[in-house]
């Protein structure tokens, strides 16, 4: 791997693991989620500063891959899983959401009918 670009990819892996620190520690970003993003900064991390690990031998022997393109792929179908999980977790969201709304609808109906049965000025108990 070029110098250069081993560098600008560590220097981006450090921003990611400094983005991450920041979103949690504003609260804009949970903890369960920033775990994930944590460990894909140090993956990227460390092999941008070893490059030389992920083509040596003993990698190539405990995963069974012994070409860079198998690595892209392997990169590739990660970012798939964390994007699918994201999805998941999006849709869960928009249902909570969804029946939110329309508890909130329900309750807000129920109220305005009790407040116009209770403040009718044929109603003596106001």
């Amino acid at each position: 791997m070029l110098i250069k670009v081993q560098i600008v990819v560590g220097l981006l892996s450090i921003f990611l693991l400094w983005t991450t620190f920041e979103l949690v520690r504003k609260n804009r970003l949970r903890e369960e989620y920033a775990i994930l993003w944590l460990f894909t900064g140090i993956v990227v991390l460390v092999l941008s500063l070893w490059p030389e690990f992920l083509l040596s031998q003993f990698f190539a022997r405990i995963t069974g891959i012994f070409y860079l393109s198998a690595v892209v792929v392997i990169a590739f179908l990660f970012l798939l899983l964390i994007v699918l999980h994201f999805s998941v977790v999006i849709s869960r969201l928009t249902n909570q959401n969804k029946e939110l709304a329309q508890r909130h609808a329900l309750l807000e109906l129920e109220f305005k009918e009790l407040k116009r049965h209770h403040l009718r000025p044929d109603n003596p108990s106001s």
